[in-house]
């Protein structure tokens, strides 16, 4: 499938450059790219495909937040091709995403993490330059605030489903039950 690659100016610096613009997309080719309930609808909903389309399951990090199903104790992650992220795309040498309108929370936040509360750069991030701390905040304090709640959800999703549900039901049930669950968290507010 050829996906449209979508331009993005969410991260745009001051220079009116993204960092992003002289990267070699090392982050998209070197991480797994975990995602949350969010980040599967609007991928779903975006580009018209099934979750098992574009996951990949992986063994739990963090066994307390864990999805329990019949397949194992699992975390979910965007599947990769040819050594990266499935939805880069290679075109004249240059390696863009295709769904940078609708990436995942991680990738908009990246390189930059929370942490105890405080907004850091990541210490073995492959940004090609230094961002702005203060600048990142400012220009991303709705997105981040938001990244937080879709996780909190997430998280809170998983721990109801493992309480209910333990390794009775497979994987593709809780994935009817988490995008259910979003769309009705949507229809809510």
């Amino acid at each position: 499938m050829k996906l449209k690659v979508i331009s993005d100016d969410s991260d745009v610096s001051k220079t009116g450059k993204s960092p992003c613009v002289s990267c070699h997309t090392n982050c998209c080719k070197e991480y797994v790219i975990f995602v949350n309930a969010h980040d599967i609808y609007r991928l779903s909903v975006r580009l018209g495909l099934t979750p098992e389309d574009f996951l990949e399951i992986y063994g739990a990090k963090d066994y307390d937040l864990g999805i329990n199903v019949k397949e194992g104790l699992l975390d979910l992650a965007l599947k990769q091709k040819d050594g990266g992220c499935m939805f880069l795309e290679e075109s004249n040498d240059v390696f863009r995403c295709t769904v940078n309108d609708f990436k995942p929370s991680v990738c908009k936040s990246y390189p930059f993490q929370i942490k105890n509360g405080k907004l850091i750069q990541m210490s073995g991030k492959m940004c090609p330059v230094e961002w702005n701390t203060k600048e990142f905040e400012n220009m991303m304090s709705n997105h981040l605030k938001k990244d937080k709640d879709e996780w909190k959800f997430y998280d809170e999703l998983v721990l109801e489903w493992n309480a209910k549900y333990g390794i009775k039901k497979p994987l593709s049930v809780f994935l009817k039950f988490m995008l259910d669950r979003v769309v009705l968290e949507f229809t809510k507010s």
